[in-house]
């Protein structure tokens, strides 16, 4: 089955949990007083993730007998690189310009490491604090999630 484009079809229990955990990340970084713990909502879209890559994988298996992880990642690379790409040219534009030199070397790394998906490897031996002030400044930070998956 060549080229089969596997699915697992809508589900409205996980949409409402992704929902919820972006409601959750969301108000953590709105700075909403009584929701600090609010980044269980990263959590919840690990959780989500796993489930939704181990029953694809397990479809495939169920479907030809093999896993085939090459294309497993060519159909994840179908669906996640292109908003990446657009991400990145767009915001790396956008410090181009408004950025100063030095301050632009330091996103240019992020934004290289976050092209390969390697941004938790990179902020891990930038040795860069997650909730240290200062780190929203660096505008690749969300992408350490992208790493941590792969």
């Amino acid at each position: 089955m060549k080229g089969h484009d596997y699915r697992l079809g809508y589900r409205a229990d996980l949409e409402g949990l992704r929902a919820v955990a972006i409601l959750l990340v969301v108000a953590v970084h709105a700075g909403v007083p009584w929701l600090r713990g609010g980044f269980v909502g990263v959590d919840v879209f690990f959780v989500l993730s796993g489930f939704l890559i181990t029953g694809l994988l397990v479809q495939e298996v169920s479907d030809t007998g093999r896993l085939r992880f090459a294309e497993f990642y060519v159909r994840r690379l179908r669906r996640l690189l292109p908003a990446l790409l657009v991400m990145l040219l767009v915001v790396g534009a956008l410090a181009a310009l408004l950025l100063a030199p030095a301050e632009q070397r330091e996103q240019s790394s992020a934004a290289a490491m976050a092209a390969l998906w390697l941004s938790n490897i990179h902020f891990a031996f930038a040795r860069l604090d997650y909730f240290a002030p200062g780190t929203e400044t660096n505008l690749f930070l969300h992408t350490w999630s992208l790493g941590v998956e792969e």
